[in-house]
This record gives C-alpha cells, structure tokens and sequence, in this order.
C-alpha cells in the first residue's frame, strides 16, 4: 500500500475511498534551494534562462524583457509519461505589469508572457551579462517580480488524489466539494492531500475559482501543465510570491501537450 493509499484509507468515509482513490495521478512536485547563479540551462525558478540567440528575446509590447518565472530540463527530471525525455521548458512573465501578463479577458493573449520549449541546447545562448544589460535601461521602471531570487528546483515523482474545487472534480463525482452529503472535503484533515504546491502535471489548485468553469471554447477541456505556488525560504531569504500568497497556472490541451506544442499554453493566477 503507497502512501496516499494509506492516508485515504485512514482518513475517508469507506464508500468514498474506491471513488478518490481511482483519481490517482503521478506528478513531479518541486522544492527550491538557492544555489546563487545556475547555469543557464538548469531546472530553477527565476534568475537567467537560455535563451538561443537564433530568436528575438522575448518582450512586451513596450518593448521591455520579459523575465524568467520558470524553467524545467527534462533531462534533470525523473520519467514521466505526459512529458519529453529532453529538451527545456521555460515561462516568460511580464514584470513590469502589475497583472504580471496576464489578461483575464482574452487568456488567448500571450502578449504578457511566453512558454518555450527548447529541443536542444545546440544553439549558443544570450549570457547572464547580455540578459542583464538587456534590463538595465529599465532598473528604475516598477516591477512586480514573483520570484525575487534564482532558485534551483528539486524534483521528486509523487502521487496525488483529486481534491481540488476543480472542472475536474465536478466532472469526476457529478457535484462540487460542497455538495457532499456526510462528508465534509474541506475537513483540516484532508488539507495536506489538496494539490496546491509547484509541480508539473496533476490537478491544479486555485485560491479563488477554476477559470476555466467560464470558458466557452475549447479551453475549458485543458489540462494543467504547470503550476507554480508560492512559497518561502526557511529563514525567509528568499520569497514566491503571487500577490496575496496566490498561485500561478499553466493549462494546456492535451493534444497540444501531446505534440510538443508549448506555445499553446495559456495562464491564470490569483490571490486570496
């Protein structure tokens, strides 16, 4: 019996066990380290990415860099079946938006950010001194930076049961959390076996609503790529930080995840 097996048997109503249980999905769930500079091909959270110089840099439409919030090197990842076994996934946000890119009008809009996935690393990179020199004529513009420092993320392949007030979860049990009969998902037992936290692929966990509850099109079937929770280092030296302690979504389809294509993705955030 794994883990989550046993807390589900221990905690839920018998007759609910079975149902929750056959939700179960693998995910690659991250910690954060602050290792100073990393190099710029590796799995972290802020900082200086690769980015080839075969491309333009990635800007806003003010014409001002869009900064790393993330990236992934499949290469430094355990295996997983949704995801290449190579290459680097980054996303881009705008920091100097005080919606951090987003448009909550038109998720179709990727003006305020960019997801890119790199098949290699054959092509030389921008350095972190070119990058930096890139946000230099803008250091005295205000920003809104959700990761204020550059993180290496530390991959572990866990386990995850549907617990979140989701699309998903209405779609799987016919009703929301809250329309349970003698039991009660929001009990403070259950807290730790809701899916918030970052990681790549599984549920994803929302401080306000599923958007994708209000969406007409051919979004509303996506599925979470890429999550990115807030967080804070032990001795609050370095911070994640989505405005009131949020949470950062990445969604895609899953044809789209299945063909490699990254620049199909869309992203929400809120906060409490």
């Amino acid at each position: 019996m794994d883990n989550i097996e046993k807390q589900v048997t221990e905690l839920f109503p018998k007759e609910w066990q079975e149902p929750f249980l056959a939700t179960k999905k693998e995910v690659i769930s991250f910690s954060f380290q602050p290792d100073g500079e990393l190099p710029l091909s590796t799995t972290k959270a802020g900082g200086i990415g690769y980015v080839p110089k075969t491309m333009l840099f990635p800007v806003n439409p003010d014409g001002k860099p869009l900064s790393l919030l993330a990236q992934i090197n499949f290469a430094e990842m355990p295996a997983h079946e949704l995801f290449p076994k190579h290459g680097l996934l980054a996303f881009y946000v705008d920091y100097y938006d005080d919606l951090i890119g987003a448009d909550f009008d038109d998720y179709s809009n990727r003006d305020g950010y960019r997801v890119f996935y790199f098949d290699s690393f054959d092509e030389e990179s921008y350095s972190r001194d070119e990058q930096l020199a890139m946000l230099k004529p803008f250091h005295d513009e205000e920003q809104y930076p959700i990761v204020d420092s550059e993180l290496a993320m530390l991959p572990a392949l866990q386990q995850e049961i549907l617990m979140t007030d989701s699309i998903e979860f209405e779609r799987t049990f016919g009703k929301g959390k809250y329309d349970f009969e003698g039991f009660d998902a929001y009990e403070e037992k259950y807290e730790e076996l809701v899916s918030s936290g970052t990681k790549l692929g599984g549920y994803p966990f929302f401080t306000q609503t599923d958007p994708r509850e209000y969406m007409q099109d051919e979004k509303k079937n996506d599925i979470l790529l890429f999550q990115l929770d807030s967080s804070f280092g032990r001795d609050q030296d370095w911070e994640i930080m989505w405005g009131d302690a949020g949470i950062g979504n990445f969604f895609i389809s899953p044809a789209d995840l299945k063909a490699g294509r990254f620049d199909k993705v869309w992203y929400n955030w809120d906060c409490s």
